[in-house]
């Protein structure tokens, strides 16, 4: 009998080594999939963080070269192609400018003798006339 409960004894210590070993290694993976899972969740959300910074420098930027009406169809990724971006759009916008400002068509130079015309000086258009005539 002493045979039979040293056996039992030794079974049910040895299966209570088993089942603690066990659990251990099971909270053990659980505690690593936490843990990844917790990291995971972090790189996510410093991503996303890193995302907003980058999107509000786009924006301060446009806003300082004036460019805010572009900041809703400007999608970049990096600082270099937000510069070229920028300097392209301010060309384009100069461009417009230019060529919606005034660009008189019949801009003829006035002689002498319009100018005297439109003064209403009869003198210096008399002498005007004259003065034409014996150039040739």
């Amino acid at each position: 009998m002493e045979e039979n409960i040293e056996e039992t004894t030794e079974e049910t210590v040895e299966q209570v080594v088993e089942e603690v070993e066990v659990e251990t290694d099971e909270q053990s993976t659980e505690e690593a999939v936490e843990e990844v899972e917790e990291d995971d969740n972090k790189e996510q959300e410093l991503a996303q963080r890193e995302a907003e910074l980058f999107k509000k420098e786009v924006a301060l930027t446009l806003k300082e070269n004036g460019l805010e009406a572009f900041e809703e169809i400007v999608f970049i990724d990096d600082s270099e192609k937000l510069n070229e971006v920028v300097q392209k759009l301010n060309q384009i916008v100069n461009d417009i400018k230019l060529s919606m400002g005034y660009q008189p068509v019949d801009n003829a130079k006035q002689d002498e003798y319009e100018i005297h015309k439109n003064n209403k000086d009869t003198k210096s258009m008399i002498s005007n006339k004259f003065a034409n005539l014996f150039k040739k």
